[in-house]
């Protein structure tokens, strides 16, 4: 028997069934509105069919209007929401406990600055939506919270100590998180919610789906090098035996793709011969870190870096005895051993490169994917020169490493037709 549209019928009882409409999905929980018509007669279904067709429209027309308060929109969601039963877990979680218990589970698996970041992120849930039970944070709620956090001043624990940050975020006119950063921050609170809907204290995850739409591509949000960008980098490097690294590392940067925490940890043992082909062994051993699994690797030397003095410099440091390549280069607890090269790049790459802010270090990664991705190198190849996971389920989960000749193939092309100081030991 074929029903009237919208109405529905499971095992013996009625129900009303609307998708919600795509532009109003980011208020609801999940893709359809269903509540239960509490009848198994057919005639009083449609009686109440009705009922509620005209309740649901004329509340999407009022959402609709975007002139509501966000208590009004949570009351107006609300009510087209089908009662929801008491989560199996009694009441009386409060955030804050939650979130101990939580970082506690969890934070075996995190980095000491992931640790520090979440502890940020969840200093300001509490500060922002208070220390409420978590049953009652809803969806309207967490879209009123990630309007907020558009509005928080970068840094703001630090820059405005002692100050509420519920009063600065309705005084501020100014500069507040950038919507990739407010991102950041939903993903570690959808994932706090998602560990109290596994513990059973909430009946659902109502952060599901709450990122903001980025305007930017992700291959937009750093632009790569131009020749004109890389003929400054290479004609301006101090070619000091004093700082060696700020010659080595930017050049081993684009001539490889490697990232610069990789680069500067480097230690010597990590400068290898494989069937012949010196290579940088990228690895997380002893004080080393590494952003992923993929990020374990072996990358072949680029010859223009052994041609320009790279092998004799690492002879003369391993002769010396010394442990790492870089050792002007500090250990900082939650930057590595990058924090001193890195201030140093950002003033020369502004002062001597380009004034473009999306150009950084990192570009460097985008200038070696483009150019090998222009001379058709395949998406596995680049991939594991770069330290990404490939998906693909022959290369990624059965098919073995390249071997260093197939890299090092690939690697040549990176050619860059500019003329470089060479360093002389």
């Amino acid at each position: 028997m074929s029903y009237p549209t919208h109405l529905i019928r499971v095992s013996r009882r009625f129900y009303y069934k609307i998708k919600v409409p795509a532009d109003l999905s980011h208020l609801f929980p999940g893709k359809f509105i269903k509540k239960s018509l509490q009848t198994s007669e057919l005639n009083a279904a449609k009686t109440l069919l009705r009922y509620h067709e005209f309740k649901t429209h004329n509340a999407f027309a009022l959402l609709r209007t975007g002139t509501l308060a966000p208590d009004h929109t949570q009351q107006v969601v609300h009510s087209l929401l089908p009662v929801q039963k008491e989560p199996k877990v009694k009441a009386g979680n409060r955030l804050s406990e939650v979130i101990k218990a939580y970082t506690a589970e969890k934070k075996a698996g995190w980095t000491e600055k992931t640790t520090l970041e979440v502890e940020g992120v969840f200093r300001l849930l509490v500060d922002i939506l208070g220390n409420v039970d978590v049953s009652t944070i809803t969806r309207p709620m967490l879209i009123d919270l990630r309007s907020s956090l558009l509005k928080v001043p970068p840094y703001f624990y630090h820059k405005y100590r002692g100050k509420s940050v519920k009063e600065v975020i309705a005084s501020n006119t100014g500069e507040g998180m950038s919507p990739k950063t407010v991102n950041k921050h939903i993903a570690r609170i959808g994932s706090l919610l998602k560990y109290c809907h596994e513990q059973e204290m909430i009946p659902r995850n109502p952060a599901t789906g709450l990122q903001l739409v980025l305007k930017q591509r992700a291959d937009e949000e750093r632009s790569a090098y131009t020749l004109t960008d890389i003929r400054n980098i290479v004609g301006n490097l101090p070619v000091d035996h004093e700082t060696p690294e700020r010659y080595w590392i930017p050049l081993i940067g684009l001539y490889s793709g490697l990232r610069l925490n990789e680069i500067c940890q480097l230690h010597i043992e990590d400068v290898v011969k494989v069937d012949d082909y010196w290579c940088f062994d990228i690895n997380d051993t002893g004080d080393k870190r590494l952003k992923n699994a993929a990020s374990a690797r072996l990358i072949p030397i680029h010859p223009k870096l052994i041609e320009l003095g790279l092998i004799d410099y690492y002879e003369t440091m391993k002769a010396a005895k010394k442990p790492r390549l870089w050792m002007n280069l500090d250990l900082i607890r939650l930057h590595g051993y990058t924090n001193g090269i890195g201030k140093w790049y950002a003033r020369y790459n502004r002062d001597c490169v380009t004034e473009d802010p999306k150009k950084v270090f990192h570009s460097m990664r985008h200038t070696v994917a483009d150019v090998l991705k222009q001379k058709g190198i395949s998406e596995a190849a680049i991939a594991e020169i770069l330290g990404h996971a490939h998906a693909t389920i022959t290369s990624g989960r059965y098919g073995k490493r390249y071997q260093p000749k197939v890299l090092l193939d690939a690697l040549m092309q990176l050619d860059y037709g500019v003329d470089i100081p060479e360093w002389k030991v």
